[in-house]
């Protein structure tokens, strides 16, 4: 049993993996908060052309 231990201590594959998956979080994280500014600023763009497309069309 002492020796299963020492051998569970010394074995680093499941850490490799729990890195990994931190990493995929962080990225993933990262793309989520990233697309909802994107999509906020593209919405901000559309409105701000709208109105001056409606501002042209009232005007001629």
């Amino acid at each position: 049993m002492k020796q299963f231990l020492s051998n569970f201590h010394r074995e680093e594959s499941g850490q490799d993996l729990l890195e990994y998956a931190l990493v995929l979080a962080a990225v993933l994280a990262a793309v989520v908060f990233g697309s909802n500014n994107l999509a906020s600023d593209i919405t901000s763009a559309i409105t701000v052309l709208n109105g001056k497309i409606g501002s042209a069309i009232s005007a001629g």
